[in-house]
Order: C-alpha cells, then structure tokens, then sequence
C-alpha cells in the first residue's frame, strides 16, 4: 500500500510518497500532473460561499487565483482521475472545468465585480463547450478520452459536472448509451455480475475501465455508487417533467428490463446500492474494491471517497422521492 499527500501551492504539486507501514519512500511511476483540481476546488469553494455568505469575498480571492489558471491551461496536458496516462483531453477534466468556468463568471460578476475575468472565464467555458462533443462516440455515448475510452469516470463526470443547461443531462441520449456501454462491459468482465445475473439478482457492480488491472481489476465502490446517483437524477428528472428522448428511452428500457418511468428508474438505483450492500459484511465499512470473483474487500481501507459517493448517491435518492412525492400529490388533487 502506497500513501501519499500532496502540497499545494496553487497548481504547484509536490507529491512526495510513502510505503506504509515501512516508512521507505516510495520510487515507482506515478502520473502527474493532475489538473482537474483547480476547477473542483473553484466549484467547492463557490458552493460554500453560498452557504456561508460572510466568506463570500475571501472565497472570491482564493477562486480568481483557481480559474484564472483553468481558463489560461485547460488545454494542458495532464493526468487522468486514476493517476495512470496523460491526454490534454480528459471528459472528466474538460466536463468539470466547465462548469468551473460558467459558475466562475457568474461569480466573478456578481461577486468581484470583475467583467475582465468574467469575460474571461465565459470564453473559455464557451471553447470546452465545443470541444465537448468530440469525445462522443460513432454509436452515441461519450468517451474519456481517445487512450482511455470505456471509463466510469464519464459517469463521475456526468454527476460532478452537470450545470442543467442540457448538455448531457441525465435523461439524455448521449448519457444513456454511456451507462449502457458501461453496464454490459462490466456485467460481462466481472463474475460476481455475472453470478447474480444467473440467479437473477438484480443490480450491478462497476469497476473503473475497460482493461484495468490494478489489484486484479475489480468493482469499486465509489463508482458504484455513482452509476446508483446517475440513476437516481434521471428519476429526479423523469419526474420534474424532463423530456426523455425516444433513443434514450429505448436504451433505458432495455437496461431496467421494463418501462422507464420515475419509480423504476429510482428502484434501478436501489438495485445497484443493495447489491453493493450485500458484501458490506464488516460493519458497513468500505475497501476501495470488490473482489471480482468472490466478493471480498480489498485493497484501501475505509475510502473517503466511497462515503463521500455514497452520501451523494443517498442524497440523490432523497432529492428523488421528494420530486416524485410531491408530483404524486399533486396528481391526486387533480
């Protein structure tokens, strides 16, 4: 097992690394830099300047300093989410970094007072926007990048980077096929989905991509729990009155085995989320991994990130049903 902590000076990124418990430096490979930071610190710092109204100019300071990079470097050459290849062209990167960007020149405007930057910070949002579609495949769902194709980080994306505007929002073609590609590749590539298939079980576990072997290449939590949160926006979605495109109703139905309607596409979720549950046998603590084959917990102990995507996924659920309850109310007065 290998720790690491990374000091950050802005996008300076010193990563010195450790084997633990031995205490020797660690002198393997390891893929640097990473840029989607910049963009997720920018976003998280917003979020929490709307919380927190009183932080709102010591957040605009620490903000202009990150998007001034992104809007100046997003088309650098950097590291994938799982630190492993380099592209100048990460979906996961660019998708983020935009609604870095969009977020940013609102911000910038209302809040520093900054038409430069807000300026600034549009135009190149404006320029990912174009750049966007080229990772969308001949048959219609959405690649990471052209070394790195069949990757749930599309679906992390999907959910970190949505500014409902439309592009690729949740009941969208582009997304649909995007999580069908990814839950017949992972349903054929590990056994433990496909014993459940055999049994009829339903639910699905994910691993990170096409091809990975990292400890054996096996399901993740977290990106388990984020194709359950995709699921759960499309059902919150469904039933705010979104228009669900013929194409992706077709791709979800096959995916569902029944119709797309708002409960289904909640209990699809919930399908993914008790599976995973299932080998949870350790007081619901959370490994990084599921062993593909036997369903043990492996490698990193208690993952922040797994919580962190779970909360999410059960905070999505809630968002749901709220939508979904309230509609039915409503249906019922009529």
């Amino acid at each position: 097992m290998v720790f690491h902590f990374c000091t950050i000076f802005w996008q300076s990124c010193v990563s010195p690394k450790f084997n633990i418990p031995a205490g020797t430096p660690y002198a393997g490979g390891w893929c640097r830099p990473q840029n989607d930071g910049p963009g997720l610190r920018a976003i998280t710092l917003m979020a929490y300047a709307k919380a927190k109204p009183d932080v709102t100019q010591r957040v605009w300071s620490l903000v202009q300093k990150e998007l001034d990079w992104v809007a100046a470097n997003y088309t650098a050459s950097g590291c994938d989410l799982w630190e492993e290849v380099s592209s100048n062209d990460f979906f996961w990167v660019r998708y983020t970094m935009r609604k870095a960007l969009v977020l940013g020149s609102e911000f910038a405007q209302s809040i520093g007072h900054d038409l430069q930057r807000a300026s600034s910070y549009k135009s190149a949002a404006a320029a990912i926007t174009q750049s966007l579609p080229k990772h969308v495949a001949s048959d219609g769902w959405v690649m990471e990048s052209d070394g790195r194709q069949k990757d749930v980080a599309v679906i992390e994306a999907f959910n970190v980077g949505d500014l409902g505007d439309g592009m690729f929002a949740p009941l969208s073609k582009e997304v649909a096929a995007t999580l069908s590609v990814l839950s017949h590749y992972f349903c054929n590539s590990f056994e433990i989905n496909q014993q459940a298939a055999r049994d009829g079980i339903p639910g699905l576990l994910f691993g990170r991509y096409e091809g990975d072997n990292y400890a054996g290449g096996n399901p993740w939590v977290l990106l388990t729990a984020s194709a359950a949160t995709l699921l759960y926006r499309q059902s919150k979605s469904l039933a705010e009155g979104a228009t669900l495109d013929p194409a992706a109703a077709d791709i979800l139905k096959g995916l569902l085995g029944q119709e797309v309607t708002v409960a289904n596409l909640l209990a699809g979720g919930d399908a993914i989320l008790n599976r995973m549950k299932t080998f949870l046998t350790n007081g619901m603590h959370m490994n990084e991994q599921i062993n593909r084959n036997t369903g043990t917990m492996l490698s990193a102990k208690d993952l922040t990130w797994n919580y962190a995507n779970v909360l999410k996924a059960m905070q999505a659920r809630v968002a749901a049903l709220k939508v979904h309850s309230v509609r039915a109310e409503r249906e019922i007065v009529v």
